[in-house]
C-alpha cells in the first residue's frame, strides 16, 4: 500500500448528534429516520451546529433495520406496504444507550448492545399513515423476531461487504407509546478487507462527505396472532456527516538515551489523552506502530521510530489515556537532507513548526509485533492504513535564556565598495555567548556545533539596524551541572551590521563620548538557527527566537594617553605642500577593536583646514597599537591665503615649544563607501595637543617641549655665534635659507643675528648639526652686554627669536621662532 498524506480536519470537542450518539453527555436522545432514509432534519442541523460528523456502527445499522422492518411488516405491512414502511421509519425511535466490545474474535468482535426501542406515532406527519399504523400496531401489540444475520454493504464501493452482524431472537412492543429495552451480544464479522481499507483511506484523507450503507437480512417474524415465516428485507441509510478524528493531546513526554546491542538510541515515552465522546467501551491489547514524518514530497513519509502502546481500557464517554513507548534508532538521511529547490530539510520544517507552538502532524501505521494476542485481521487492518496524528506544538519562545555579544570589533568597509551594497556595510566581529534552556525530561546528550542568525538591533527601544551572520559559524557547547541549561559559545567574524537610522547612531556616539565611562547596551531581537549534534546524527533547528544585548563599554574616565610619534618621514613636497608618513604608537584602554581599511580626517587649526590625515589597513586592538598614518599639509589648497597664515602660525608656535593643539574632524568623504556615516561623524571633532616630534640625542623626555637649538657659542671679538641644532626629521634635510633674529637676556637685547647665506641641517640619523659662524651686531653698553661680559668663559641663558625662511625639498615657507626655553650660550672671547 502507498503511504498517503491525509489532510487533518479541525477537531471539535463537541460530542455526536447522530442516531447513535448525542451531544448530551448524560443521555443519548432517541433517533428515528425520515422518509428519505436520512437522519431527521432537526438532528442534522444539530450535528452541523456542533461541527461533529456522525459515526457508522454496524450494530446500529443492523438493529435499526430489524426494528424498522419488524414494525413495518407486522403492523400494517400486509395491508399497505408503502404506508407501513413510512410509518415504521417515522414512528420507531431507537436509542442505543451503550455499545461495548465484549471480546475480539478471529473474524471480528463481539459487541454488547444496550438500547431502547420506542414507538411514537406523533412523529408520523401523514394522518392517514399515522392512523393506519396505530391501528395495525394495536392489533399486533408485540412482535418477535428469530435469530437474524444482517449483511451491511457499501453501494458507493462497488457494493462491497462492510461486515455482518448477528442479532438474537427478540420481542418488541409496537403499540404507540410503548418502550422495549434490549440487551444482547452481537457477533460482528469483518467483511471485504479491500472495501474496508478503501473506506478507511478515503475517510483519513477527508474524502467522505457522506456515506451510503445498505442493510440486507432474512427476517423471521411472528406474533400471537400471525406467523409470516421468513421475509427478505433491505434498507439503505445515508449518513450526511462523519466523525472527525478524535482529539489527541500529549500530556507528558520523556526523551532519554538508551543503549541497544551495538548502538545507542533514543527512547521516547509519552502519555496522551484521546478524546472519546462516544458511549463505546472495549479493551484493546498492546499494539505496535511505525511512526513517520513528512518528507520533501507530498506523499513521501519517512520512517523515524517504532512505538508500542500500553493495554487500553476504553470507557463510555471518557477520554482515553494512552501510554506510548517509542525508540528512535537513527535520524534518516532523508529527514536532514535539504529539499530540492529550498534551503530547509523535512526535520527543519517539523522542528520549526513544533518549536513555534504550532500543531504539526505525525503519521502512524500498524506493524507486526514480535508477540501479540491481537487478532490477525486487526493487525492486518492497522498495517494497511496510515493514520495522521495531530501533534501539538510547544512554544519555546524562552528557549534562549540569554544571548550576548562581547569583545566587539568593528570593521569599516573598503573605500572601493559601492555605496548601498552589502560590501559597504559595517562589519562586526564578537564572541557570542548564549544560554539555552533545555526542555525538561530530555535526558540525552546533545551539543551545538554551529550557529547563524539575523537580529534587529535597538537602542533604548528604537531600531538602529540589522545584524546578519547568515553563514554558518563554528560553535561549541557545555551542559550546566544541573542539566537544565546549555552554554553555547561561538566567534562571529565579519558579520554585516546594516545601519538603518543614523539619528539613533548619533545618540549612541554622543553617549559613548560623554566621558561618564558607563557602558551602553544595544538590544538584539531576532532568530537563530543551530546545528545540533547527537549520537544519532546531525540536524538543524531553525527560527529559534533569541533576544539579548550587545554591551559596548564607555570611554574610561581616566585620561586617554596621547599618541606617540615614533618616526616621521616626508615622502613628497611641492612648493606649497608636503606629504608625511607617520609611524606612531597608540594605547587603546577600551575593550573596543576596529579594523579600518580606509578612513580620512581633516586637520584643523583656528577653524582652518590645514591638511588631511588617513589610515589605510589599520587595526586597532586593546592595548598598544602601532599605526602608519599618511598626512598631507596643504593649507593653501584647503582654505587659501588665510589658511596658509594659520598654518604658518601653528608651525611657528610648535617649533618654538609652545603648547599647541590641532583638531581632528571627519568629513563627508571620510569613509567613501558610507556617506551617511561620514556625514554623521563630521559632527564630531576631537581637539588634541599636537603630537611631539622626538628630538634624538638630547636625553629629554619624549613628551617635553622641542629643543631644536641645543646650544650656542658666542664669540665676542669676532662678533659671531654658531649654534648646535637638532633635526627632528630622521632622514630629511632641512635648509635654512635666511633668518633675521634677536638675542636677549632677561628682556635686554644682546644683539641682532642676521644671515642670508643658506646652510643645511643634516638628517637626525647623521647626528646634530653645528652651523657656520653667523655675524652678530652687539648692542654695547646695555645691561645685556654687561651680563655677557661678566659670563666670559662661562654660560649665559639666552632667549632667541627669529624670522626664518626654511626649505624642505620643494617646499619653502617662513616661520617665526620664539623660544620658550632659554638657550645655554657659551661665552668665548674669540
Amino acid at each position: 500500500m502507498s503511504l498517503r498524506r491525509p489532510s487533518t480536519p479541525a477537531l471539535d470537542s463537541s460530542t455526536e448528534t447522530t442516531p447513535l450518539l448525542q451531544s448530551n453527555p448524560q443521555e443519548a436522545p432517541p433517533v428515528n429516520l425520515t422518509e428519505d432514509s436520512s437522519p431527521p432534519a432537526h438532528h442534522a442541523d444539530a450535528a452541523r451546529n456542533a461541527g461533529t460528523p456522525r459515526p457508522i456502527r454496524l450494530g446500529f445499522v443492523a438493529l435499526l433495520l430489524l426494528c424498522v422492518g419488524a414494525v413495518g411488516i407486522l403492523s400494517v405491512g400486509f395491508f399497505a406496504p408503502a404506508a407501513s414502511a413510512r410509518y415504521a421509519k417515522e414512528a420507531v425511535v431507537l436509542d442505543i444507550t451503550r455499545l461495548s466490545v465484549d471480546s475480539f474474535t478471529d473474524q471480528g468482535v463481539k459487541i454488547r448492545v444496550q438500547a431502547k426501542v420506542q414507538i411514537d406515532a406523533s412523529r408520523v406527519k401523514n394522518q392517514a399513515v399515522r392512523s393506519l399504523g396505530r391501528t395495525g400496531a394495536w392489533i399486533v401489540n408485540k412482535i418477535s423476531t428469530d435469530a437474524t444475520q444482517v449483511d451491511v454493504y457499501l453501494p458507493d464501493y462497488d457494493g462491497g461487504l462492510l461486515g455482518t452482524a448477528s442479532a438474537p431472537p427478540m420481542t418488541i412492543a409496537v403499540t404507540n407509546g410503548q418502550t422495549t429495552k434490549l440487551d444482547f451480544v452481537s457477533d460482528v464479522k469483518v467483511g471485504s478487507r479491500d472495501t474496508i481499507q478503501s473506506l478507511a483511506n478515503d475517510y483519513l484523507v477527508g474524502g467522505l462527505g457522506k456515506i451510503r450503507v445498505l442493510g440486507v437480512a432474512d427476517l423471521g417474524l411472528r406474533s400471537s396472532l400471525l406467523h409470516l415465516g421468513t421475509q427478505k428485507i433491505s434498507e439503505e441509510i445515508t449518513f450526511e456527516e462523519l466523525p472527525s478524528l478524535p482529539k489527541f493531546r500529549v500530556n507528558r513526554m520523556d526523551i532519554g538515551e538508551i543503549t541497544l546491542p551495538e548502538q545507542k538510541a533514543l527512547s521516547v515515552n509519552f502519555s496522551a489523552l484521546v478524546q472519546n465522546p462516544y458511549p463505546v467501551e472495549f479493551d484493546a491489547p498492546p499494539l505496535s506502530f511505525t511512526t513517520f514524518l513528512s518528507g520533501c514530497k507530498a506523499d513521501d513519509l519517512v520512517n523515524v521510530a517504532t512505538a508500542q502502546t500500553s493495554h487500553l481500557s476504553v470507557e463510555s464517554k471518557t477520554d482515553i489515556g494512552v501510554d506510548v513507548h517509542g525508540i528512535i534508532r537513527n535520524i534518516p538521511e532523508e529527514l536532514v537532507t535539504t529539499c530540492p529547490g529550498s534551503h530547509i530539510s523535512p526535520i527543519d520544517i517539523f522542528l520549526g513548526t513544533y518549536l513555534h507552538g504550532k500543531d504539526t502532524t505525525v503519521y502512524i501505521q500498524g506493524s507486526q509485533p514480535p508477540t501479540s494476542n491481537a487478532p490477525s485481521w486487526l493487525l492486518e487492518f492497522l498495517q494497511s492504513i496510515t493514520l495522521p496524528i495531530p501533534f501539538p506544538g510547544h512554544s519555546f519562545d524562552s528557549l534562549v535564556k540569554s544571548f550576548s555579544l562581547s569583545h566587539v570589533k568593528f570593521q569599516l568597509p573598503s573605500p572601493d565598495a559601492p555605496a548601498g551594497t552589502p560590501e559597504a556595510s559595517l562589519r562586526l566581529s564578537a564572541d557570542v555567548l548564549a544560554t539555552v534552556c533545555l526542555p525538561q525530561k530530555m535526558d540525552f546528550p546533545l551539543h551545538v556545533t554551529r550557529l547563524k542568525a539575523t537580529a534587529d538591533v535597538t537602542y533604548e527601544g528604537q531600531s538602529l539596524g540589522t545584524l546578519h551572520f547568515p553563514k554558518w559559524i563554528p560553535a561549541s557547547s557545555t551542559t550546566s551541572n544541573d542539566s537544565q541549561h546549555l552554554y553555547v559559545q561561538a566567534e562571529v567574524r565579519d558579520s554585516l551590521l546594516d545601519i538603518e537610522d543614523y539619528d539613533i547612531l548619533d545618540k549612541i556616539v554622543q553617549k559613548l563620548l560623554s566621558g561618564d565611562g558607563k557602558p551602553i547596551f544595544l538590544g538584539i531581537d531576532g532568530s537563530t538557527a543551530a546545528g545540533i549534534g547527537t549520537d544519532l546524527g546531525q540536524f538543524v533547528v531553525r527560527n529559534i527566537p533569541a533576544s539579548g544585548n550587545i554591551q559596548i563599554d564607555g570611554l574610561p574616565t581616566t585620561q586617554i594617553p596621547l599618541p606617540k610619534v615614533n618616526e616621521l618621514l616626508i615622502t613628497d613636497t611641492t612648493t606649497h605642500s608636503f606629504t608625511l608618513g607617520i609611524d606612531l604608537s597608540l594605547e587603546n584602554p577600551t575593550p573596543w577593536e576596529a579594523i579600518i581599511p580606509h578612513i580620512s580626517v581633516h586637520i584643523i587649526h583656528d577653524d582652518f583646514v590645514l591638511g588631511n590625515a588617513s589610515i589605510v589597513n589599520g587595526h586597532v586592538t586593546t592595548g598598544i597599537n602601532f599605526l602608519y598614518i599618511g598626512a598631507t599639509w596643504d593649507p593653501q589648497a584647503h582654505g587659501g591665503h588665510e589658511a596658509e597664515k594659520a598654518g604658518k602660525c601653528l608651525a611657528s608656535e610648535y617649533i618654538s615649544g609652545h603648547n599647541t593643539t590641532i583638531t581632528i574632524r571627519p568629513h563627508a568623504n571620510s569613509i567613501p563607501s558610507m556617506p551617511l556615516l561620514s556625514k554623521l561623524l563630521s559632527n564630531f571633532t576631537a581637539t588634541i595637543p599636537t603630537p611631539r616630534l622626538p628630538v634624538p640625542g638630547n636625553g629629554r623626555p619624549p613628551d617635553s617641549s622641542p629643543n631644536f637649538i641645543e646650544s650656542a657659542t658666542v664669540h665676542l671679538i669676532s662678533s659671531t655665534a654658531d649654534f648646535l641644532l637638532n633635526n627632528p626629521l630622521r632622514k630629511d634635510k632641512v635648509t635654512i635659507e635666511a633668518f633675521n633674529g634677536t638675542a636677549k637676556y632677561k628682556g635686554n637685547e644682546l644683539g641682532k643675528i642676521e644671515s642670508s647665506k643658506p646652510f643645511a641641517i643634516k638628517p637626525a640619523v647623521e647626528g646634530r648639526t653645528t652651523t657656520p659662524r653667523i655675524p652678530v651686531r652687539w648692542k654695547f653698553g646695555g645691561a645685556g652686554y654687561e651680563a655677557m661680559r661678566r659670563a666670559l668663559g662661562g654660560r649665559l641663558a639666552v632667549h632667541a627669536e627669529a624670522l626664518c625662511s626654511v626649505r624642505i625639498g620643494k617646499l619653502q615657507m617662513e616661520v617665526y621662532y620664539n623660544s620658550t626655553n632659554p638657550i645655554g650660550a657659551n661665552i668665548h672671547l674669540r
